[in-house]
């Protein structure tokens, strides 16, 4: 049993690896040899006003990789109006210190094998499948990028797209002029590219191939004017304003659900399941504006079951990222269409698959390294039937 933290992970998880095994993770899923459980949150309401704490999980089994991986947060969480939005706040114990762990085991013994720090590959694998989307639908020739956003998410998104197209410059806006100055200085030398920081979000997108927005900000950042034909868009938590999805083209959903046995499957259409010890109207209030909609009906390349499952006011193609991985479906159909690496179809979370894709592959990395702190295996096993 090993505790793996986040310097190790960063010492030997690379991003060309993260996107190979997301792509063969997801190739598994096709063939129903791996079960991806959608995020599932519980609120519990704090002693202090408008802080809730928040427990997070998702899941994932692979057959092939022999594996199941627990991805388990804790936050305190509260939200604020900054930059002319809306954003989160989270911690755990004390502002600066966050609890994401993932908890990895064997499925042929059942043996736990390892407890992972998730902050440096939760970055990665939430980076590299927007890649993946850059990958299958950008423009061939895409050279340039739009960045909203400075943060951690911001620098494994540009990683990403480096990987999947020849990127040759980025423009970055972030409120905080400092921190858009510090990434474009580090991504600059990182990348050997051009980074160009932006004194606002409209300069820092416009001409550029792929328009990505990496905040945390709870209201959209991203606009209809800001859209340009060719375009390809990423997001990481619904920065898309609404009228943004009827100009996407074709936008990547609708991949397979999980396999259900028995029992009634996760719905996340509606969002994160989410439940509640509390008072739901204050909870409400601390949130403030709520991005949700109604489901509708739309056109699109998935099976009929899957049609209510749209985003309101997409009208383009939803092509599953199965499909487009084994070229069994036609991504991007002209260089003037504009293209996202996800955001039209709401549920059908694949955060599990990601989890144990490439939490397997750290594990795998660190034992071969030497790296991770041996913690004795038998302090968590009993011998009391569970």
């Amino acid at each position: 049993m090993f505790f793996i933290n986040n310097d190790d992970v960063k010492r030997i998880l690379k991003i060309d690896d993260t996107l190979r095994v997301l792509e063969d993770g997801h190739r598994e899923l096709a063939r129903q040899e791996l079960v991806a459980r959608p995020r599932v949150d519980i609120y519990t309401e704090t002693d202090n006003e408008g802080s809730f704490h928040r427990w997070g999980t998702m899941e994932g089994s692979s057959k092939g990789l022999r594996r199941h991986a627990i991805r388990m947060k804790s936050d305190v969480v509260s939200w604020r109006d900054h930059g002319g939005g809306r954003v989160e706040d989270k911690y755990c114990v004390q502002p600066g210190l966050f609890c994401g762990l993932i908890f990895l085991f064997d499925t042929n013994t059942g043996e736990p094998l390892a407890i992972i720090n998730e902050g440096y590959l939760q970055h990665l694998r939430v980076g590299a499948l927007a890649g993946l989307g850059a990958k299958y639908l950008a423009k061939s020739d895409a050279t340039t990028v739009g960045m909203l956003g400075a943060g951690g998410m911001a620098r494994s998104h540009l990683m990403a797209f480096a990987a999947a197209r020849p990127i040759k410059q980025v423009k970055v806006y972030s409120p905080t002029p400092a921190n858009r100055e510090a990434y474009a200085k580090e991504m600059s030398e990182l990348l050997d590219l051009e980074a160009i920081p932006c004194a606002s979000a409209e300069e820092a997108v416009k001409g550029v191939d792929i328009l990505s927005s990496c905040t945390n900000s709870v209201v959209p950042t991203v606009f209809a004017p800001m859209l340009e034909p060719g375009m390809h868009l990423t997001q990481v938590a619904g920065e898309f304003a609404p009228e943004v999805y009827a100009r996407i083209d074709v936008g990547i959903g609708g991949d397979p659900s999980s396999q259900v046995v028995q029992g009634i499957p996760v719905d996340d259409s509606e969002g994160f399941t989410t439940y509640l010890a509390g008072n739901v109207d204050a909870l409400n209030q601390a949130m403030g504006p709520s991005r949700r909609q109604p489901r509708e009906a739309a056109r699109n390349d998935a099976d009929p079951a899957a049609r209510s499952r749209m985003t309101p006011g997409f009208r383009g193609r939803a092509v599953p990222l199965v499909d487009l991985i084994a070229g069994a479906k036609q991504g991007r159909k002209s260089d003037e269409g504009i293209s996202s690496s996800g955001g039209v179809a709401r549920g059908g979370g694949k955060q599990g698959l990601q989890f144990v894709t490439v939490a397997s592959l750290v594990y795998e990395k660190a034992r071969a390294a030497g790296l991770g702190r041996e913690v004795p295996t038998e302090w968590f096993l009993q011998d009391i039937r569970d």
